[in-house]
């Protein structure tokens, strides 16, 4: 017979391994759903994604093409969402902790450096969704490493949700998801707005006053030394050698707090040259307005201006007045009406907050009576809808029913993945068969 303190200690390893079992599906359940929800707002908002890559690598002296930083942004959500998944279902047990972890050691030095260096005011993990600063992304980071060291330890004595032999069909299934939405994200725009303008929302708050022009530096060049020149300032001539540069906000951290406020209240529109707010003047809260947006002139294709110009056409035929707003330096809009010939006027923004308008260089936003109706790349406007002047479709038709589109495309993966879960318990059906003709057999004979 077993001592007293034998059996005592059999108790404590079984409840020590219970525990154990419950910690273990505790941290794979939280680990993972970080992962799912970094690697889900990062597609939805490939080019929120894309700017905060740019960002990095100009941080870092680097000019990388656009093209390959975007293959790089769909393969990091791909990444993040499918070891998030896989976290959760257990599936590949043994490789995936181990797939994270190699992934936080790259990002935990990473967000170190930037804790540090502070090269950027976000480290962008969550986009636009949720806006941490650089120490708290760094402690996180912390955390969840440790949580997949424990994993990394124990997650192989938890069972997997998705059999081994068709875990490869949910690997498929949810890259395919997000990648869906990440394309119609690029193409088109986000299907969830995380951004300070989304539909419905004011473009411009009537309690703002000329006093924001305070909040902006204006910066000039000569000699080769920039100057920095607030509103108060006297604004020195370009005719004595002065070169208008740019504009920036004097504290960057007011555009984040006015994400967390969901405001629309810091767009600002300003004059060609730069130097004066003409917002009130150009934008009414009545009437029917089509914004061009270019928060980089310099490298919009001069392909697109016989849309832009077709579009501009059809804007004077259906009563709505049209303006670009562009991010360039003087010297940038002069090409531009060399090369595009605009009958449209040019006003100019800080490219921040054209990007946190619509996404897409260019894109367009249409206003109505001082509110975001719809936004679009102009790529995803349809090109026979403007090139004739026989079509003639009204602003409203082009407006796109995104959340109709992501609850769809969201509930197909849902029950795809819900499938092959079934599908991987149907094959435990003839076992328990088995076992309930045991233990009927087994007492059919003890009687």
């Amino acid at each position: 017979m077993l001592s007293s303190s034998s059996m005592n200690r059999d108790i404590v390893n079984k409840r020590i391994e219970i525990l154990t079992l419950w910690v273990t599906w505790i941290v794979r359940l939280l680990t993972g759903a970080v992962f799912i929800y970094s690697g889900f707002v990062k597609a939805v908002d490939p080019w929120g994604t894309l700017y905060k890559f740019i960002e990095y690598f100009d941080a870092w002296h680097l000019n990388l093409p656009v093209n390959l930083l975007l293959v790089a942004v769909f393969a990091l959500c791909i990444y993040e969402f499918v070891i998030g998944v896989f976290l959760v279902s257990g599936a590949f047990r043994r490789s995936t902790p181990l797939f994270a972890l190699l992934f936080m050691c790259v990002m935990l030095p990473l967000t170190l450096w930037i804790a540090m260096a502070n090269p950027v005011e976000d480290c962008g993990c969550f986009g636009d969704a949720l806006i941490l600063t650089n120490w708290q992304t760094f402690w996180k980071n912390i955390i969840l490493t440790l949580l997949l060291v424990w994993l990394l330890r124990f997650n192989t004595r938890l069972q997997c949700l998705i059999r081994p032999s068709i875990q490869w069909i949910a690997l498929i299934t949810s890259s395919a998801y997000i990648v869906c939405l990440a394309m119609i994200g690029y193409y088109y725009q986000p299907l969830i707005d995380f951004r300070p303008y989304p539909d419905g929302a004011k473009l411009i708050d009537d309690g703002v006053t000329e006093d924001d022009e305070s909040e902006y530096l204006f910066i000039y060049r000569k000699d080769g030394v920039d100057h920095s020149f607030t509103i108060e300032d006297t604004l020195p001539d370009e005719a004595d050698g002065w070169e208008f540069i740019e504009r920036r906000r004097t504290d960057p951290s007011k555009v984040i707090i006015s994400k967390h406020h969901n405001s629309a209240s810091t767009f600002r529109i300003w004059s060609e040259d730069g130097n004066e707010d003409v917002t009130d003047e150009v934008i009414d809260n009545e009437g029917d307005y089509l914004l061009l947006l270019m928060p980089d002139l310099d490298n919009v294709s001069i392909s697109t201006t016989w849309k832009i110009n077709a579009l501009y056409r059809w804007t004077e035929n259906n009563d709505i007045s049209m303006m670009a707003v562009v991010a360039a330096t003087p010297q940038g809009i002069e090409r531009w009406y060399d090369l595009a010939l605009p009958e449209y006027p040019i006003y100019t923004a800080e490219d921040t907050e054209i990007k946190m308008l619509a996404r897409g260089n260019p894109a367009v936003a249409f206003i109505r009576d001082g509110k975001v109706e719809w936004k679009s790349t102009l790529r995803a406007l349809p090109n026979d809808d403007f090139a004739s002047d026989k079509v003639n479709i009204s602003p409203d038709e082009l407006k796109r029913d995104d959340k109709t589109a992501l609850r769809n495309i969201t509930w197909l993966y849902i029950a795809v993945m819900a499938a092959i879960i079934c599908l991987s318990y149907m094959t435990h059906i003839p076992k328990y068969f088995q076992l309930y003709r045991r233990r009927s057999s087994s007492d059919e004979s003890t009687h």
